[in-house]
């Protein structure tokens, strides 16, 4: 497919948004049609993002939803949690949408209501309307999709760390350590910078909103799982390590993602080496009481967010997966 595809981002003033138009203004196959936002009208891009003021031929607009559907081959929805629920359906059956947002993530409202203490808006959405995002797992039903849910970027570094034990996993114990940036443009507690600066600490632990959908792609019970969740005194970035109860041997699980482009078998997990990267590097290694370590590590922005849609996007639309994601030149 040459064709270049239009391309609208509904959202782009958080950071899912901007990380997703420092990606596409370099896609081969992708032109910039929308980027909208409800707090600009008609503003030059270099007057929201400074820093890529150079880019004077596009705008921020609010142009409404309606027309930005009609105009689009694939519209990304950057906006926070639920407020997607009441944008996604005036997308639907127009055009193809990558959800960055946790709205349609499950297929249960009740987990929804459990996790996000919010009833759904619109439940009929949840089964079978969006296939689930991480190209590693899902790539079949990404391809075949018309409508697309990002996975949490914890959630994404969770199940790509303890898939190849699906079937055989007794237990595991899951410690992730995020970036402040994790917590999005909004300031509020615990990701707030200033307060995570010579800091760190855990948060929601065992009650975080990503652990359903970890337990829907491995297939276990919560009682299974121990979720961890911590922020350092970094900007963005995930680190994470696993202790897994498991009858599977650890030998081979270097070869558990052979072909995909997007995950590195690694000797040493290294933060630093996978920051501004849509790279995920893992670790397997035999533990004591013949538990296994896992280790990995990923950018919460790219891999664990704004990187994947457009790896979602590449797999939709048939490009090479990896188009787009090289970031051989930079903005």
């Amino acid at each position: 497919m040459s064709n270049k595809i239009n391309v609208s981002i509904i959202g782009i003033t958080g950071y899912t948004g901007t990380e997703l138009l420092r990606i596409l203004v370099q896609h081969p196959h992708v032109k910039i049609k929308y980027l909208t936002s409800r707090q600009y009208d008609d503003a030059p891009i270099g007057e929201v993002f400074p820093r890529i003021r150079h880019l004077d031929h596009l705008r921020v607009t609010n142009t409404d939803h309606d027309t930005v559907a009609n105009e689009s081959d694939v519209v990304f929805l950057c906006l926070p949690h639920m407020a997607s629920q009441d944008v996604a359906p005036q997308l639907i059956g127009k055009t193809k949408i990558i959800d960055l947002s946790a709205d349609f993530r499950l297929k249960d409202p009740a987990d929804f209501k459990t996790y996000y203490h919010e009833d759904h808006k619109c439940p009929k959405y949840l089964n079978g309307q969006f296939a689930y995002g991480i190209p590693e797992i899902y790539r079949d039903d990404i391809a075949k999709a018309d409508n697309v849910a990002n996975p949490g970027c914890i959630a994404i570094l969770a199940q790509i760390m303890l898939f190849p034990f699906k079937g055989k996993l007794n237990s595991a114990d899951f410690i992730a350590i995020s970036g402040t940036s994790g917590g999005g443009r909004s300031k509020r507690d615990p990701m707030e910078h200033p307060y995570c600066s010579q800091n760190m600490r855990s948060y929601l632990v065992n009650s975080h909103r990503h652990i359903p959908e970890v337990l829907n792609t491995l297939a276990i019970d919560k009682a299974q799982l121990n979720f961890m969740p911590s922020v350092g005194p970094f900007l963005r970035g995930i680190f994470a390590t696993a202790f897994v109860d498991t009858d599977m041997d650890a030998k081979g699980l270097v070869d558990a993602y052979k072909g995909c482009p997007f995950i590195r078998p690694s000797d040493e997990v290294n933060l630093t080496q996978v920051v501004s990267t849509n790279f995920i590097d893992l670790h397997y290694r035999a533990g004591e009481n013949g538990k296994i370590i896992v280790q990995g590590a990923l950018d919460n922005l790219l891999k664990g967010a704004s990187g994947c849609a457009v790896q979602n996007m590449n797999i939709m639309f048939g490009f090479e997966e990896t188009c787009g994601l090289n970031f051989d030149t930079a903005i």
